[in-house]
């Protein structure tokens, strides 16, 4: 199978962690950035995943944040940090191993060009500094179709780079799915290598296997260089029940589980944090309120949290959760995702895999870009876009990923006002098509035509002068109108019949 046009090359190089071995201060790390400490200890005893061991991490500001370490094997331990603040930092370890206790360092924290973390802020997915932000969920594909093979295979892989770059550069999306995090090789998964799995095969809860966690960490420091970060849902359901593997609820083994995830990888900027998927098959409400509460108290940076419901997952949103994650295999309608929208009280994500590639909901390419410009004006509402699964057909993923793109650069490069500015307001448009738009009364207006059938748009101020584009969301291609004076309900027909468009009225700055 042919690679993806385009990316026959790897990449040259990438913002990797920076490793801090020395108490010097001018040791530089950049904002936003994974940088790591390692610490030997040779004299440690029982399962070296149980040694208690974190830091307090102190910013220029004087707030303490604190970080749980990890055993990183051959008798290293490590801390995984992001600074969020430039200035000069301090930290000092904690642990009952004398060998890990009392370590102290310093760094110094400098500017770079990474965005800031993503946020749930009331309803509205944001970036930290306030600006809005619709989140894009990307299924990294790889050539040959195996469904492990994003996760499975090392970095250094040239199709895994590929696939990385045609994630930020094509697909423009903002996260990355991996799939569940705990996989063991039975059922589905039962040809899956040693390599794509979290666990020793055959240790199941007991023993990390490092290797597939450092190459993970790889991955999420490119992709984190090219202002991507990850989805990551912790469980599975049948085979992937983590009561099979004795990782019951608020146990040893979950506990220990937990801390790993966190250790290794909390410290990204855009990072969402999920139960599992039909968890109702497995815990209980309570516990899903603990799973929220829990990650809010051990993230140092309170990265979004839920739990999935809707569809079959069963169980409920934590009371806690900043975020509302929903499933569901079909396409929701425009009544669905705005009903959607007016119940919640947080942002929300459509997590269930879309998958044009299997049956379950029966989606196409062309399904999947209406359903991006559906989510994007109204809330806007993340989404997860999967072409990992089933029999993989590159032109497809290729067609899939620039549909994406061009939606994605639409709203991050086109809009004159910020994306939640944007409101849905179906009533003022007249059609007898599928036809919806999301605008600020006055400024700016996107409809998205889903059929090209004509419609017309109140557009208010006798004395405002519109700008026209028509966007085609197949190709990415602008076509400019003549501008129209508002005051009156203005009719528009579409550059081609029975195909999608995207109009574009906007008051120049």
């Amino acid at each position: 199978m042919n690679r993806l046009p385009f990316f026959s090359f790897i990449l040259l190089f990438f913002l990797s962690a920076t490793s801090v071995f020395s108490k010097n201060e001018s040791v530089k790390v950049e904002i936003y950035s994974r940088c790591e400490f390692s610490f030997r200890n040779d004299s440690r005893s029982g399962n070296p995943f149980d040694l208690e061991f974190d830091a307090e991490f102190i910013s220029p500001s004087g707030r303490v944040m604190k970080q749980v370490g990890f055993y990183a094997g051959n008798n290293v331990w490590k801390l995984f940090f992001m600074p969020d603040e430039t200035g000069k930092w301090r930290y000092k370890t904690s642990s009952p191993d004398t060998d890990l206790n009392g370590k102290e360092g310093k760094f110094v924290c400098v500017k770079s060009g990474r965005e800031v973390p993503l946020m749930a802020s009331g309803k509205q997915w944001r970036l930290k500094t306030g600006e809005g932000y619709f989140p894009l969920i990307w299924a990294p594909t790889l050539p040959d179709g195996a469904q492990w093979g994003f996760r499975g295979r090392a970095f250094a892989d040239k199709d895994v780079q590929d696939a990385l770059l045609f994630s930020a550069e094509i697909a423009k999306a903002n996260l990355l799915g991996i799939g569940e995090l705990v996989v063991a090789p039975v059922g589905w998964a039962k040809d899956w290598p040693q390599s794509a799995l979290p666990y020793v095969v055959g240790k199941e809860g007991d023993e990390f296997y490092t290797p597939f966690w450092d190459e993970l960490n790889k991955k999420l420091d490119a992709a984190a260089s090219m202002n991507m970060g990850a989805y990551l849902m912790i469980f599975g359901d049948d085979e992937m029940n983590p009561n099979r593997y004795g990782i019951t609820p608020n146990s040893v083994k979950e506990k220990r589980l937990f801390r790993y995830i966190v250790a290794r990888l909390a410290c990204y900027p855009h990072l969402l944090w999920d139960t599992g998927i039909d968890i109702g098959e497995y815990r209980d409400d309570k516990w899903i309120n603990y799973f929220a509460e829990w990650f809010l108290q051990n993230d140092p940076w309170q990265h979004p949290v839920s739990s999935r419901s809707g569809g079959g997952s069963g169980g409920i949103m934590p009371d806690k959760g900043t975020y509302f994650s929903t499933g569901g295999a079909d396409l929701p309608s425009r009544k669905q995702l705005l009903q959607q929208f007016a119940d919640t009280k947080t942002p929300i994500a459509q997590t269930d895999h879309w998958r044009p590639f299997i049956s379950r909901g029966n989606w196409t390419t062309d399904k999947i870009r209406t359903a991006v410009w559906r989510c994007a004006l109204s809330g806007p509402q993340a989404l997860y876009v999967d072409y990992n699964q089933g029999r993989v057909i590159q032109e497809e993923v290729v067609r899939g990923g620039e549909y994406v793109g061009h939606a994605m650069q639409f709203f991050k490069q086109m809009l004159h006002v910020d994306i939640t500015e944007l409101q849905p307001n179906d009533d003022l448009i007249k059609s007898d098509g599928d036809v919806i738009i999301s605008c600020k009364p006055g400024y700016e207006y996107v409809v998205y035509d889903e059929e090209g059938t004509p419609f017309s748009v109140l557009l208010p101020g006798i004395k405002i002068t519109y700008f026209i584009d028509w966007y085609n969301p197949r190709t990415g291609e602008t076509i400019s109108k003549e501008p129209e004076q508002g005051d009156r309900d203005i009719l528009f027909t579409p550059p081609t019949k029975g195909k999608d468009w995207v109009l574009h009225i906007y008051r120049k700055r």
